[in-house]
């Protein structure tokens, strides 16, 4: 994947004949600075609870933020019982399964490390959505692009991937299993998109995702620990609030202003701000082989962008509200 390539993914949907509105412009690098900003906002609080209580925490005031938002334009949740349950599923492997692995896994590695890793999930995404939507092609621009993803997997983790005695490898494959659960959801909200509208869905599952996760938390941990320090709860509140909910409701508004290819862009932004917080504000250091590998895997989700067929450009609003972190 050449610089130019992604240069030209880049120009090919903010180019100089695009009309992107200043306000667009300015909500997706807020959108992606504040999912960057998440990464070091979960180190903060899992240096004093356990991850289950920060996937908890962020999903109950991200439904708050959500579920406030829906109260204002009036957005009822009648469903079906069917629909109750889809979403649900959708919640547990969307949202409960990978905000919990995130967060357990920050407990070993560093946070600028978990926002690049987090950001190969528009490599899944294309896997599962070949694999399952017939209307999506695995192209060979896509194919080269999930090659060189995958190695700059490879090159981050310094080739001991396989070394499970190693907690770092199994926190940075923890990492890459909560991508996963992104990309199955991101295809699987497609088909609850044709029921929905997209903000009562995300609404909807961030609330399943608060109730499904609290017997699992009360059943690991006893009572819940919340004796947190003030810098962990207001980054707790900004992590739920801002990072969760708000920001759900930003991409929202992005992808129906933008559309989502422009929107995708954002997946560029989350780990340069990973990074660099973590190196600014944590101390955490940066190899070679970390920018190597971030920039070898987001020139691989850049080409995996890049090599949409035309039909399949425009995704659906919420198909991937879940994988901000």
């Amino acid at each position: 994947m050449k610089a130019s390539d992604f240069t030209g993914h880049v120009l090919a949907v903010f180019g100089p004949t695009s009309k992107v509105s200043p306000k667009a412009l300015l909500t997706l690098l807020a959108l992606g600075a504040t999912w960057g900003t998440s990464f070091l906002f979960i180190k903060v609080i899992v240096e004093e609870t356990s991850p289950l209580e920060v996937a908890e925490g962020r999903m109950f005031f991200g439904a708050l933020a959500v579920g406030a938002v829906m109260a204002i334009r009036k957005t009822s949740l009648r469903w079906r019982l069917s629909l109750w349950v889809k979403v649900a599923a959708w919640a547990l492997v969307g949202i409960v399964v990978p905000f919990t692995l995130i967060a357990w896994a920050e407990q070993h590695i560093a946070s600028g490390t978990a926002s690049v890793l987090n950001s190969t999930m528009p490599l899944f995404t294309t896997l599962f959505a070949a694999m399952f939507l017939i209307e999506e092609q695995l192209t060979p621009v896509r194919g080269a692009g999930l090659v060189v993803g995958f190695l700059g997997v490879a090159v981050l983790t310094g080739g001991e991937i396989y070394d499970f005695s190693d907690s770092s490898v199994l926190g940075q494959l923890a990492v890459v299993g909560a991508a996963v659960c992104y990309g199955a959801a991101a295809v699987y909200a497609r088909s609850l998109l044709k029921q929905e509208h997209p903000l009562g869905l995300s609404g909807g599952q961030l609330m399943l995702g608060t109730v499904l996760a609290l017997p699992i938390m009360l059943g690991v941990r006893g009572t819940p620990d919340y004796s947190l320090s003030a810098e962990a709860w207001l980054s707790l509140l900004a992590l739920g609030v801002l990072g969760t909910g708000i920001a759900i409701i930003a991409y929202l508004w992005l992808v129906d202003n933008v559309g989502s290819v422009r929107s995708s862009l954002v997946t560029y932004i989350i780990p340069i701000v990973g990074l660099f917080l973590g190196w600014a504000v944590l101390d955490e250091s940066i190899g070679v082989n970390t920018v190597l590998g971030c920039a070898l895997i987001i020139a691989g989700v850049a080409a995996v962008m890049r090599g949409q067929a035309p039909s399949s450009q425009r995704l659906p609003a919420s198909a991937d509200v879940s994988a901000a972190d």
